[in-house]
């Protein structure tokens, strides 16, 4: 028989579930479990039989296996030794840690990140904040990292990720964007200045931001923030020199890279730097430069399939370029011709429709009855001399009556769209192949599509930016930075598993995961429990191993 025994220890009550049977005669105890203190037991039974009880729901998947790749990356401690504060309160890791899950997770201003820290899963993996986390605390702690501190911390990053993550750099893709800001500086910033804007908005002060991205992963592994007025081309001759120092501190050999650069950086100086570090290169030309290949056709290219499966033209040239001979690739791509051909035919459309619209109500009319004026004007709306040659246009007068003529040369248009579509790459690679050379500078979208995530407003978002000095834009700038870098170490792993999978894929799954918190009345123990998910984000929760996290 199984029965309920009460048993009184030092003045408490125990209860115990226990079994007794008879056996040769006597009355003895089978089994017995112990079930807790009576008190407990009625608080339990309360709640079990009239249950009352809150569910608190927090974001647990994706902050969470972003704190994985953070932890093995060890960026706390890099970012403790390398910005070293005084024991009190969070650490500067532990701040820019924190700033750069919310880039990745919920990008928003650092005066509600605290609101956001309380609805993810963060809670349960530190300790309750206690100390000041609100945008006057970033402030404080961004003047810690000075340029020479960002120096130290990306390299031990750039260590880590060769040697945790083992990572490839034999190549990099570098590209320097700017940001518009809302700032109007003081007399002492000097990041925030006037120049050409990269979105248009050129009425608004720019800070400039450069990247030296891996092949592998598309991991920003060298950054710069730098004054929004500076050009591109002295700027990338100075990052060649940072280039060179870093590849000394993390031990790789110079003529062991690739560097892969947009025409936009091209100088004297800059190939100067590249030729004495006998470090490889793959860079675009403009086409202007190369007005010998103008009249190539589409007719004197073959055809070869790219791993994209997309189709290119390739003739490859020696010629003498930045003071040595080098590699010149011209390439021809039928989808690059057929759009610069469709653009080209609107604009001719738009100017013969902008003649006909001017002289609708005009011709023949004051002095719009001298053909001469007609004709000048009609030069006027084309403008650009070389449209002269697809545009036929007359002008004549009969019995006083001014007529115009004005026309596409279609013979001279078809004739000039078979020579659209190449573009010029010049290389000092001696063993790559220029089909290599042609699919690796592609490859160049890596560094666009990271400053496209920087950019946009629901991912990163390193816009807009307020601070009113250099450290803290500075600082703001890098926390994006290394929500970059963690962001593509988890795709990169991820897709390792699931190359089907990209990055937003990855944020959509894990957004999915959530962690309830069941608390019942009249109990101090909290119930923890993920929501139900797709069979999809299951099989990448398994994956990551997120439950062993909870």
């Amino acid at each position: 028989m199984v029965h309920l025994v009460r048993k009184k220890i030092k003045g408490r009550i125990y209860l115990y579930l226990e079994e007794t049977a008879r056996v040769d005669g006597k009355s003895k105890r089978v089994w017995q479990k112990y079930l807790g203190p009576e008190s407990r037991i009625k608080e339990q039974v309360n709640y079990q039989f009239k249950p009352d009880f809150t569910i608190s729901n927090l974001d647990f998947g994706l902050p969470i296996a972003l704190l994985q790749i953070a932890e093995k990356l060890d960026l706390v401690d890099i970012i403790d030794k390398c910005a070293v504060k005084r024991n009190q309160g969070l650490s500067v890791g532990k701040y820019i840690l924190f700033a750069a899950l919310n880039h990745c997770v919920r990008p928003t201003s650092k005066s509600k990140i605290q609101n956001w820290f309380k609805n993810t899963a963060l809670t349960q993996k530190y300790h309750p904040i206690d100390t000041y986390f609100d945008a006057k605390a970033y402030s404080n702690h961004f003047k810690y990292l000075s340029e020479d501190i960002l120096e130290k911390i990306e390299t031990q990053l750039h260590k880590k990720l060769i040697k945790e993550f083992d990572v490839k750099m034999d190549t990099l893709f570098y590209d320097p964007t700017n940001f518009f800001t809302y700032i109007n500086p003081k007399d002492n910033q000097n990041l925030p200045k006037h120049g050409h804007s990269k979105e248009n908005r050129f009425t608004l002060n720019l800070v400039g931001l450069s990247l030296f991205c891996s092949s592998d992963g598309g991991l920003p592994v060298i950054s710069k923030v730098y004054p929004g007025n500076t050009q591109d081309a002295p700027l990338f001759r100075n990052e060649i020199k940072r280039l060179r120092k870093r590849l000394l501190k993390v031990e790789k050999l110079p003529q062991d890279l690739c560097l892969v650069f947009d025409k936009g950086n091209l100088s004297e100086g800059a190939f100067e730097e590249i030729d004495e570090m006998k470090i490889h290169f793959i860079a675009s030309v403009r086409p202007s430069t190369q007005k010998e290949f103008h009249e190539l056709t589409s007719d004197d290219f073959t055809l070869v399939e790219l791993p994209n499966r997309k189709q290119v033209g390739i003739l490859e040239y020696e010629r003498k370029l930045y003071g040595k001979q080098r590699r010149l690739i011209v390439s021809f791509n039928p989808k690059r011709a057929q759009w610069q051909g469709k653009n080209l035919d609107k604009k001719l459309h738009k100017k013969i429709d902008e003649i006909h619209e001017f002289f609708k109500t005009r011709l023949n009319i004051k002095k719009w009855r001298d053909s001469e004026a007609v004709k000048l004007k009609i030069e006027d709306i084309i403008k650009t001399k070389k449209h002269f040659q697809w545009i036929d246009y007359s002008v004549s007068e009969t019995k006083g009556k001014i007529k115009y003529c004005a026309s596409i040369n279609q013979h001279k248009v078809e004739e000039h769209y078979k020579t659209l579509g190449k573009s010029y790459l010049i290389s000092n690679h001696p063993t790559m192949s220029n089909y290599e050379i042609i699919w690796l500078f592609r490859q160049q979208y890596t560094v666009e599509q990271a400053f496209k995530y920087l950019k946009s407003p629901n991912l990163l978002s390193i816009k807009p930016i307020y601070h009113q000095n250099d450290e803290c834009i500075r600082g703001h700038i890098f926390s994006g930075v290394i929500g970059l870098l963690l962001m593509q170490l988890l795709t990169r792993k991820v897709q390792k598993q699931f190359p089907e999978m990209s990055l937003f894929n990855i944020i959509e799954l894990l957004s999915e995961i959530e962690l309830s918190l069941i608390k019942f009345k009249g109990s101090q123990k909290i119930t923890k429990k993920i929501c139900e998910i797709s069979p999809k984000a299951e099989e990448l929760c398994k994956f990551l191993n997120l439950k062993a996290e909870i």
